[in-house]
């Protein structure tokens, strides 16, 4: 019976990791895309005289917001720490032994180290940011105080000759004709 047990805790751990991901990989565009890109190699190995049709370009990916991050992070915590109590239920209803709740503790623990980790990121990255609009503003004010306190150009006022010169007036000519 708790072989039966420890065969379900490996299933639904692996079920925890896996299928997320391949719900957001095998969407119905990409799933088929993949199956078409697939056939159309094995064809062309197959049919070498023949022209393989286009293909068309898979779509460059969209960069991930904020928010999406946020709400996988979200996700994965969520199934984690389910699958912590689902393991301690089945440990204190006495179905396995102790050591059962070994693995999804340490997913989550491993995991919450990672959250640690990129939350040290994301603020030092948010930091880095701020400061670099700061200097910007500093720069900007800067410039500004250069502009209000630096002496107006002085205006030259150009005189016009009364007649305008004409190389071909008069008999004059340019310089080597």
């Amino acid at each position: 019976m708790s072989s039966a047990v420890l065969y379900l805790a490996i299933v639904a751990v692996w079920a925890v990791v896996l299928v997320p991901m391949w719900l957001r990989r095998d969407t119905e565009t990409t799933g088929i895309t993949r199956l078409l890109h697939k056939r159309s190699e094995e064809t062309l190995v197959e049919d070498d005289d023949e022209e393989p049709e286009e293909i068309p370009e898979p779509r460059p990916h969209r960069r991930t917001s904020r928010a999406t991050v946020i709400a996988r992070r979200r996700r994965r915590t969520t199934g984690l720490t389910a699958l912590l109590l689902t393991a301690a239920a089945v440990v204190a209803s006495g179905l396995a032994p102790w050591w059962i709740t070994a693995p999804p503790t340490v997913l989550l623990a491993g995991h919450l180290a990672l959250l640690r980790v990129a939350v040290g990121m994301d603020t030092a990255r948010r930091q880095a940011a701020a400061h670099a609009r700061a200097l910007a503003r500093a720069k900007a004010r800067e410039a500004l105080r250069a502009a209000e306190t630096a002496e107006p150009a002085e205006v030259i006022e150009l005189l016009t000759p009364e007649e305008v010169f004409d190389q071909y007036a008069d008999d004059r000519r340019a310089v080597g004709e």
